[in-house]
């Protein structure tokens, strides 16, 4: 016959209650809640002493930081509205004020291009860059851009694959050149494990451009590392020669080269320093604001002398 369990039909098999069963938790200390536990009450000199202690730490450490940073010496100039005409080559005068002292490194910056988008960023199959031959069927992350008009498979597919930013530039002063290496600029982890050439590529996904840019950036102003400098860079007006060949006109963005020297934070960053000066500060001043607080008008923890109680 159907047996019923809690008053509902279930089935042929018989289930019945075990009255003696209880859903009860084992009594342990921790099952119970019973845990010891500290709670700090706020006295007016903790608070003071906390806010103090931050203050004394952060201010000194966001000075140490910005020092470091400011240390850096860094020259941008954008090219993007002298070099109009596409796939010819064009020179443009970058100004160094003060040597730089080797390693120096050279960047390009993209301004209002958002490798942040999710449909961008997704537009991608990694399977594939790493040599994998797959059908069109397989590489449905790389929408929109899978198959070329005559139905053959892009390869590499996606978004990200194929805006890859191709300009390139040679550096010289006054007629004599600067050697800029494109080696090691990428990942060696992505290097040896994450790019693979294979026959059928009409892009060289072992070229370290291509595998720096396939590191989408978080932000819509980004640089990307292109080339190293291993001998000081002397002061003076450089001139570069960019071979003009991608077009930031359609998404409203400018183009910029960066040169630039790092220190053990990486490379200009002023944020940091600033924001730990700043937390800093306040904490000092609402330490003063409550130790005179305290001293004016304060009161003895637990007094009931303030309490007003209603009849």
């Amino acid at each position: 016959s159907n047996a019923e369990y809690m008053g509902v039909p279930f089935g042929n098999s018989l289930v019945r209650m075990d009255a003696s069963v209880s859903k009860r938790p084992a009594s342990t200390d921790f099952k119970q809640q019973r845990l010891k536990a500290w709670q700090p009450i706020l006295t007016p000199k903790w608070v003071i002493g906390t806010f103090l202690v931050v203050g004394i730490v952060f201010i000194p450490l966001g000075a140490g930081l910005l020092v470091t940073s400011l240390g850096v010496k860094e020259y941008v100039q954008r090219y993007d509205d002298v070099c109009t005409t596409f796939g010819t080559t064009c020179t443009v005068s970058l100004n160094v004020a003060e040597t730089m002292t080797a390693p120096v490194y050279l960047y390009y910056q993209l301004d209002n291009f958002y490798q942040n988008h999710r449909r961008y960023v997704k537009s991608r199959s990694d399977a594939q860059l790493r040599g994998e031959s797959l059908g069109a069927g397989s590489l449905s992350d790389c929408d929109p851009l899978i198959t070329k008009a005559d139905g053959t498979v892009y390869n590499p597919c996606g978004l990200v694959a194929r805006s890859v930013f191709n300009d390139t530039y040679s550096l010289d002063l006054g007629g004599a050149a600067v050697t800029v290496l494109e080696s090691d600029i990428s990942w060696q982890s992505d290097r040896d494990y994450k790019f693979k050439a294979v026959s059928g590529q009409d892009i060289d996904v072992t070229n370290e451009h291509f595998i720096v840019w396939m590191r989408t950036a978080a932000l819509p102003t980004f640089r990307k590392l292109w080339g190293r400098i291993t001998s000081d860079v002397q002061a003076g007006t450089y001139t570069v020669t960019v071979t003009n060949n991608y077009d930031v006109s359609k998404f409203s963005g400018k183009k910029s080269i960066v040169l630039s020297t790092t220190s053990w934070l990486g490379g200009r960053n002023n944020f940091l320093g600033i924001a730990y000066i700043v937390v800093g500060s306040i904490c000092i001043l609402l330490a003063l604001a409550f130790l005179v607080k305290h001293k004016v008008s304060g009161r003895e923890l637990g007094s009931a002398a303030h309490l007003k109680w209603d009849n």
